[in-house]
């Protein structure tokens, strides 16, 4: 069987509540010649059972038999695509029908890109808009400045090169937190190149019940690790002081140094 242009992946894990909305979405693409690889890593729930009742022709169902974290599902889906794309999908979260269509045809077009990014709003657990769109920037050159001081690339939204990918050695297992944020930043520094599709292509699920709110500690204590890590491959002297989530008081002491020394 012939190798299709693009892979999706789905790591899932107790998606029970969601899981149909995000399969519809991903079937009722206007671009239809992909694969999906979706990893039920360890699930409790019904997601299985949602998943094996939807599924068409197009998904390849990996089973973790334990919970072994989405690391590990999102690296068994690197390993494994057949695709020289690779898109990312969170088992939560909703396409909109142009998404796959329109990044596979920029990477095409732009083989210099390794990540490829959109825009996104915020939906509640209703899928009602909660959080109008931010306008990430579009060109490397800005990505590359605004990842001094946030993620620039949504990470349910990236669309990557998978060779590339596996040559730094996929996701990062020492930061389960953060992982896009450790990926891109792993991306920085080898010297990829990045860019996001100005337009809302993804509605991104808010949920308190998400990792990232459940263990907002350790993903902040991670964001750090990797900026630490990272930082100075990527910007050398002048990689930025990142410190997520530090008292008040040592937020305003490094801005007052940075001033002090002619930094904005």
């Amino acid at each position: 069987m012939a190798a299709p242009p693009l892979s999706v992946k789905i790591p899932i894990y107790n998606a029970e509540r969601f899981l149909a909305e995000c399969i519809r979405s991903i079937q009722a693409q206007t671009f239809g010649d992909f694969e999906v690889i979706a990893v039920l890593d360890g699930c409790t729930d019904r997601s299985e059972e949602i998943l094996m009742e939807l599924k068409d022709e197009r998904f390849r169902v990996i089973k973790h038999e334990t919970n072994r974290g989405v690391v590990a599902a999102l690296n068994t889906a690197v390993e494994l695509a057949r695709a020289p794309l690779l898109a990312r999908m969170d088992a939560d979260d909703v396409m909109l029908p142009e998404r796959l269509r329109k990044q596979v045809e920029f990477m095409n077009e732009h083989d210099e890109v390794t990540i490829l990014g959109t825009w996104f709003d915020t939906i509640d657990n209703q899928s009602r808009v909660v959080k109008r769109v931010f306008p990430f920037p579009a060109t490397h050159d800005e990505i590359h400045s605004a990842f001094r001081r946030y993620n620039a690339i949504g990470g349910p939204t990236m669309c990557m090169r998978v060779e590339r990918i596996r040559a730094i050695g996929g996701y990062a297992a020492t930061e389960p937190y953060a992982d896009d944020l450790t990926l891109c930043l792993q991306c920085l520094a080898a010297g990829y190149r990045f860019a996001n599709l100005p337009e809302v292509l993804l509605h991104y699920r808010r949920s308190p019940n998400q990792l990232m709110q459940r263990r907002r500690t350790e993903t902040l204590r991670m964001t750090n690790l990797a900026y630490a890590k990272y930082g100075p491959l990527i910007w050398g002297q002048d990689a930025p002081e990142f410190e997520l989530g530090a008292p008040l008081h040592r937020r305003v002491l490094k801005k007052l140094r940075r001033l002090a020394r002619g930094e904005w």
